[in-house]
């Protein structure tokens, strides 16, 4: 790669994970996210993220707005780091005052499966399990470069976003491939596991057909079956951000104790409707949506 190429990647990882955040993050919130919002109305922001994302998106939302999705795009992008530093900068008060809860955690101590999407900006949560005394991990794919920005400076943000986790209350990764003895210790020790299954399902592994958007759709269920087989109870949780005010919702999801696989990825994928039907540009995935979705609809 040039010089000039590096050098411009850095500097738009050196603005968009460190100084923009955390500049932002120091303002008065209402101050902070007018910036923000003013920032995800300009067209060269993220635009190699955006434009694949909106090029799939487009397919699947008809009725959908160009110009307002992007904008909603590019604002929870920006919104991402901006909370890396708000977790550690603002106090629960704070935090308590602009979340607005729908639904109650599981009881102390009490190993569950927390799932959730790539939907939406959830890094606050974990301060929120924290406070209700849930300690858990978060079950991920190993981190690559370009994960989180362009250049090599987004690495080192990737290991102050690890580090403000723990500050604020996440118990670590556990990273995909081998994890199950991982988990199920965790589960046997009293911790719970935050999981995701919103991606495409691997050719080798269990897989569940579930409808969204009307749409038939197959996601992985390994983590269900786990969650069944070692007896613990299973939740489902979104994040979401009121794209006028900033505001985040918190949605929870309190399945019952016997519910079986086929009655939690039932509910995963109706709490994943309603929330693409909600705010579609929120949703982190949509450039893998083909391979999830049964019946893509055509290029146009």
């Amino acid at each position: 790669m040039k010089l000039s190429n590096r050098v411009r990647r850095a500097a738009a990882d050196l603005l968009f994970l460190f100084v923009l955040p955390g500049l932002v993050a120091l303002l008065p919130w209402p101050l902070g996210f007018a910036v923000l919002r003013r920032c995800a109305r300009i067209d060269l922001l993220y635009r190699s993220g955006v434009a694949p994302a909106w090029s799939v998106a487009r397919r699947y939302l008809p009725d959908a707005d160009e110009t307002a999705w992007k904008r909603r795009h590019r604002l929870l992008r920006l919104v991402e780091p901006v909370d890396s530093y708000l977790t550690l900068l603002r106090s629960r008060t704070w935090w308590r005052r602009r979340i607005v809860r729908d639904g109650e955690w599981p009881a102390p101590g009490t190993p569950a499966l927390l799932l959730t999407f790539h939907w939406g900006a959830g890094h606050w949560v974990w301060s929120q399990l924290r406070m209700h005394g849930i300690d858990a991990h978060f079950l991920a794919r190993r981190p690559a470069p370009g994960d989180l920005g362009v250049g090599r400076l987004s690495v080192l943000y990737g290991r102050f976003r690890g580090w403000a986790l723990r500050r604020i209350g996440s118990a670590g990764p556990l990273y995909l491939g081998g994890s199950v003895p991982q988990i199920e210790a965790a589960f046997a020790a009293g911790r719970s596991i935050v999981g995701m299954l919103d991606l495409p399902p691997r050719a080798d592994r269990s897989r569940f057909r579930a409808s969204v958007l009307d749409r038939a759709v197959q996601l992985p269920c390994g983590l269900a079956e786990l969650a069944v087989r070692s007896g613990v109870p299973v939740v489902i949780f979104s994040c979401g951000l009121d794209p006028d005010s900033g505001t985040r919702t918190l949605r929870i999801e309190t399945l019952p104790r016997e519910a079986d696989v086929g009655q939690i990825m039932t509910r995963y994928a109706a709490h994943l409707d309603r929330c693409l039907r909600e705010q579609p540009a929120y949703w982190q995935m949509w450039s893998a949506a083909d391979a999830m979705f049964e019946s893509a609809p055509p290029q146009a």
